[in-house]
């Protein structure tokens, strides 16, 4: 049987919850939205299964918005690859490469950040260094509190892909005192920052979420291309450093970094007219266009 998806597409003026396999939408009858979906999860994936689905949609003819359009929260682990590390510092491609004793960096992006497939990237007023970052992202569909590293994948329901937007140019606070000088909310947090999708890849379909492979291809170039093996914490320790801190709840979306190949390192930023795929191994492709504001 072919892999199947859930996704979230347009219906009228709102999402509806849909069955994504062999290039169609399934509508899912009687179903809440996806976030609600993910709160009884295992219920849900078992009536897909048995589901007899009627009029299908070509994907084709679908409006594709973020799987999950109304997070809860979403997270955004920084620096945790070791080839991100290494190009951003200017290192050898076999210099060691540090686990930070206090665990790993995470930020946040606001919820009304997030655009789906195909959706547009828009160059906020002032922007100059627009740059890109395909993840993978982590979907909670159990409550997570104080959970070690090996239970931490029995609260995953899903995965999708997470492009993380970046305005590199607004980072830096010009004459701003410490600890004011890096201003992350510019930089990550405006609208369409957060690309999400096309679909959720459920977390049982994906036995080694450590070990896939991700790109990011620009246009027709290759960007990234890297694998999630080169994560410096993995997605276990991710997710219980966070559930140390706060519970994590069903529909949180836990991004896990990005790997080398963004454009700060190359010198080469995003410009209207631009196309984003970025691609995870086993979930598909996330495409963005790049327009001005």
């Amino acid at each position: 049987m072919a892999q199947l998806f859930v996704a979230s597409i347009r219906e009228g003026d709102g999402p509806v919850a849909a069955v994504v396999r062999d290039g169609y939408a399934h509508r899912l009858p009687g179903a809440p939205s996806v976030r609600a979906m993910l709160g009884d999860w295992d219920r849900w994936l078992s009536r897909i299964e048995s589901e007899q689905f009627e009029d299908p949609v070509a994907l084709k003819d679908c409006t594709l918005l973020p799987p999950v359009g109304d997070p809860p929260n979403i997270y955004m682990a920084g620096a945790n690859y070791a080839d991100h590390y290494r190009e951003m510092h200017d290192l050898a491609p076999d210099d060691p490469v540090p686990r930070h004793p206090s665990g790993p960096f995470f930020f946040l992006k606001p919820t009304t950040s997030l655009i789906g497939h195909r959706a547009p990237v828009r160059i906020g007023e002032g922007v100059q260094r627009l740059d890109w970052e395909v993840e993978l992202a982590a979907v909670i569909g159990r409550r997570a509190h104080r959970v070690s590293a090996a239970s931490a994948l029995d609260h995953v329901a899903a995965y999708t892909i997470v492009n993380d937007i970046s305005a590199r140019d607004m980072f830096v606070r010009k004459g701003a005192e410490a600890p004011f000088v890096y201003d992350w909310f510019a930089q990550k947090g405006w609208a369409t920052s957060c690309p999400s999708g096309p679909w959720l890849l459920p977390a049982r379909d994906c036995p080694a979420p450590g070990q896939l492979s991700l790109r990011l291809h620009l246009n027709d170039t290759l960007m990234q291309d890297s694998s999630t093996a080169r994560m410096v914490f993995s997605i276990e320790e991710l997710i219980a450093y966070l559930s140390r801190i706060v519970p994590l709840v069903p529909g949180d979306l836990i991004a896990t970094g990005t790997c080398g190949g963004v454009g700060m390192a190359r010198g080469r930023f995003l410009a209207p007219g631009d196309v984003m795929y970025a691609e995870v191994e086993g979930i598909g492709v996330l495409e963005n266009p790049v327009e001005e504001a």
